[in-house]
């Protein structure tokens, strides 16, 4: 197991954003963990190397171990020592992450080791993602290229120390569809040739399916169900997952109405009691409203929070799509 999250909490100005996260990546894993904005999940990723702003967020509880070592506990020296390298990022806006006073040649040259920040390796690293026709070129500078380029560099960056595990935080948000789907066939590409663990950040459940081997659903601040995309995609287990896949356009039912859930998700300043999905679920009954339930293993598919899961399945309500 490359990455453990045990119970972590996160608040934001004293308002408890992450409420007890409980996650896993394995080696050559790509875990995709999606759900609507502002339900935590940026949060998650940017707690993995503390990097939590700390002038308004704080982290309250919980561990984050790196291959059994909690970096939650680690001095600023040994933070270093993993931000970049063992761990790196590629975030939504490329353009922002990217100095735009030095080349592009100068800043992978940055994140290499000395033996390594030769020439020919900085060429061979923008030779793997795609970008061979700028690799001879030592004055580019991040304004000179495009959106879609900019985030190859960005990828290029994150994969030059080889870390155990890259966090792709909303990585094609800002790019439009043709070079969305590029970026996403480099990362797959990358991710088989160098088997690389991946944690994949997003609010769009279709591409969290092309790229993820297994898919870990928040709202409000908590994991709701977490399971293989297979049993995610042909038979989720929450109301709120199922919500969210039937959700998702079909050209084959394009003349069928929308699906949508219905209200919205609710302030982490005025949360409900019981379940926080009740409001807005189809299935709800009585405890629902009084019990907030516990996320666990159901049925040997994966792991849901929801007091129903078995019921509803026994009952047929939950069926494979």
């Amino acid at each position: 197991m490359i990455l453990e999250i045990r119970d972590l909490k996160v608040s934001y100005n004293d308002i408890e954003v992450v409420r007890g996260i409980d996650l896993s990546i394995d080696k050559g894993e790509c875990v995709g963990l999606v759900g609507e904005s502002g339900c935590g999940k940026s949060t998650i990723g940017l707690s993995i190397t503390k990097l939590i702003p700390r002038e308004k967020g704080r982290i309250d509880a919980g561990s984050i171990l790196l291959e059994g070592k909690d970096i939650l506990s680690l001095d600023p020296d040994g933070l270093r020592a993993i931000r970049g390298r063992r761990i790196s990022y590629v975030f939504q806006d490329p353009f922002s992450s990217l100095n735009p006073v030095f080349t592009i040649y100068d800043q992978l040259k940055e994140v290499l080791p000395g033996k390594e920040n030769t020439e020919k390796v900085i060429s061979g690293i923008l030779d793997s993602v795609g970008l061979s026709k700028i690799a001879s070129h030592k004055r580019i500078y991040p304004h000179e290229l495009s959106g879609g380029m900019q985030q190859r560099v960005m990828i290029a960056m994150a994969i030059a120390s080889k870390p155990d595990l890259l966090v792709l935080d909303e990585p094609t948000t800002a790019l439009d569809v043709t070079i969305q789907n590029q970026i996403l066939e480099l990362i797959m590409e990358l991710k088989n040739k160098m088997r690389l663990s991946i944690l994949f950040i997003s609010h769009d459940l279709k591409t969290i399916f092309r790229l993820s081997d297994r898919v870990a659903i928040m709202y409000a601040g908590r994991i709701v169900e977490d399971a293989s995309k297979e049993n995610i995609i042909l038979q989720p287990m929450h109301p709120y997952t199922m919500g969210l896949v039937s959700s998702i356009p079909s050209f084959e039912h394009r003349k069928e109405r929308f699906n949508a859930i219905e209200g919205k998700a609710p302030l982490f300043s005025d949360l409900p009691k019981g379940c926080k999905f009740h409001p807005r679920c189809k299935f709800r009954i009585d405890r629902c409203l009084k019990e907030e339930p516990q996320l666990e293993e159901t049925l040997g598919r994966g792991a849901s929070r929801c007091i129903r899961t078995k019921e509803l399945f026994s009952d047929g309500a939950i069926k494979s799509t």
